[in-house]
């Protein structure tokens, strides 16, 4: 049943982007995986800047999408009030480790848009639950070009039935050299809104692990223009042979 829907998911992405004779959903997947590859091992900084609060973490983060069970490792290295702290992901199964009193949480579906550890990044955001080339349909807005950059606004809306809390989305991405970058996404609560509630912009261009990539990324919400949450990228591996066990509650002990 699952295959079939997911069947069904693509067929009707594949079908509204025929429509531009562009590959839409082919270029989004490619930019929403730009960090990630088959395999991803990744220390980064996560600056939170709030009105309430400012806070800096270290996180250590692990994916593969090497087959179909989706998996992602967020450990917290840092600061010592919440180092071991891990979120892991395997297919649909989202759990939370907290090492203070060695205690298990499952993600239930209704804390998926709840933030993550306090920053304007949702758990979603960091378990990729929604995948924006399967869930969506796509329309080409605008294309254009800039310097060596050939750009595409992208809108997406949830296709029926999709388990997603945004009514739109509008992506940004480009294409240099043969490859493909996200620059800025837009997320609506409802297709109508004229405002989006949240705005993801990724810059900061470098080189990591023999491959250019954005290694900045800012989540800003509209309603409180002068916060944010920035995540930057220190270190990245790609394509590495990941053990199967980094990726099992075993790790959490």
């Amino acid at each position: 049943m699952k295959q079939l829907a997911f069947l069904f998911l693509c067929f009707a992405s594949c079908v509204s982007a025929a429509k531009t004779d562009l590959p839409l959903g082919k270029w989004i997947d490619s930019a929403e995986r730009i960090l990630r590859a088959k395999t991803s091992a990744s220390v980064l900084k996560m600056n939170i800047n709030k009105a309430e609060y400012q806070r800096d973490f270290t996180l250590l983060v692990l994916t593969d999408d090497r087959d179909e069970a989706q998996k992602v490792m967020v450990r917290m290295l840092g600061p010592a009030l919440w180092r071991g702290n891990m979120t892991l992901k395997v297919d649909e199964r989202i759990s939370f480790f907290e090492p203070r009193n060695k205690r298990t949480t499952v993600m239930s579906s209704s804390m998926l848009a709840s933030s993550w550890m306090g920053s304007h990044f949702s758990n979603d955001d960091l378990m990729r639950e929604t995948d924006l080339a399967q869930h969506y349909a796509y329309s080409a807005q605008k294309a254009w070009d800039k310097d060596t950059r050939n750009y595409h606004l992208v809108e997406l809306t949830p296709l029926p039935s999709a388990p997603v809390v945004w009514g739109k989305v509008l992506y940004t991405l480009y294409i240099e050299e043969g490859r493909v970058y996200p620059e800025q996404v837009t997320y609506f609560r409802r297709k109508d809104d004229p405002q989006p509630e949240r705005t993801l912009t990724y810059s900061d261009i470098k080189n990591m692990d023999g491959m250019k990539v954005p290694t900045m990324m800012e989540m800003r919400v509209t309603d409180k223009p002068d916060e944010y949450t920035r995540m930057h990228y220190q270190k990245i591996k790609f394509n590495t042979d990941l053990a199967a066990s980094k990726f099992s509650e075993q790790a959490f002990l």
